[in-house]
């Protein structure tokens, strides 16, 4: 018959404490949770107006790409584009405002917006 065997820890502690003592009070890296310090910090405002803005041209260029007089490929692929810049947004704001900066700038242009 063969038996489940779960892991000496399942369910309790691990039987040696060796290479994890003082886990629990730090990091792995040893940095703080906090990368910037409240100085650094951009007021709440000051975010939530850069997410709303960031928001309403992500809706515009979503919508002018669904315009476009291009193939389904095309517009699947940038709207692929619109979708990364929609994710770096949740790790990197100013750099998704960037992003999708440029793309609209090519879409003026009349350059499909290649990455």
């Amino acid at each position: 018959m063969h038996r489940h065997l779960e892991p000496p820890y399942a369910g309790g502690e691990p039987e040696s404490s060796e290479g994890t003592a003082g886990a629990a009070e730090s990091r792995i890296d040893d940095r703080p949770d906090d990368a910037t310090s409240p100085a650094e910090e951009p007021d709440d405002s000051e975010v939530a107006a850069l997410y709303a803005l960031v928001a309403e041209r992500l809706k515009q260029a979503h919508a002018r790409v669904h315009a476009l007089n291009v193939s389904a490929e095309a517009k699947t692929a940038l709207t692929r584009q619109l979708l990364i810049v929609t994710e770096t947004a949740k790790r990197d704001l100013p750099e998704a405002a960037r992003r999708l900066a440029r793309f609209v700038r090519d879409l003026d242009e009349g350059r499909p917006p290649v990455h």
